[in-house]
């Protein structure tokens, strides 16, 4: 039994000052697709990562050796790394934004007040 990855979203509801939250899943084909994305991504992310260790090491004068670069890589790499969750948790809101479109940014009351009064301040002239 396989767990199906889900993401939850919040959209704003008209009228309401609480967002609805829509639970948004991937079909086992494009969880398959993000982790390869993911892997394809890390396997060049570590490439890098040996190339940056050996380079430090040959910029402290240190000896070159495997276990140091490994070891300097591998904390390089954990550092850069993207997990596979992030690419699914992506395309979640993809399909979320696809489905509910762009949801309205509520501004911040600060920013409403400013706006209004300036508006209020235009009509005077």
């Amino acid at each position: 039994m396989s767990m199906v990855f889900s993401k939850n979203f919040a959209r704003e509801v008209e009228g309401s000052n609480f967002p609805k939250w829509e639970e948004i899943f991937l079909s086992a084909q494009e969880e398959r697709e993000r982790e390869q994305v993911a892997r394809q991504e890390n396997l060049f992310l570590m490439r890098q990562c040996i190339a940056d260790a050996r380079n430090v090491l040959k910029d402290e004068h240190m000896m070159d050796m495997q276990s140091h670069v490994l070891s300097i890589a591998m904390t390089l790499f954990k550092k850069r790394a993207s997990h596979a969750v992030y690419y699914k948790e992506d395309r979640c809101k993809e399909k979320f934004l696809k489905y509910w479109g762009k949801f309205k940014q509520k501004r911040p009351e600060t920013e409403k007040t400013e706006t209004a009064s300036k508006a209020k301040g235009q009509k005077k002239r």
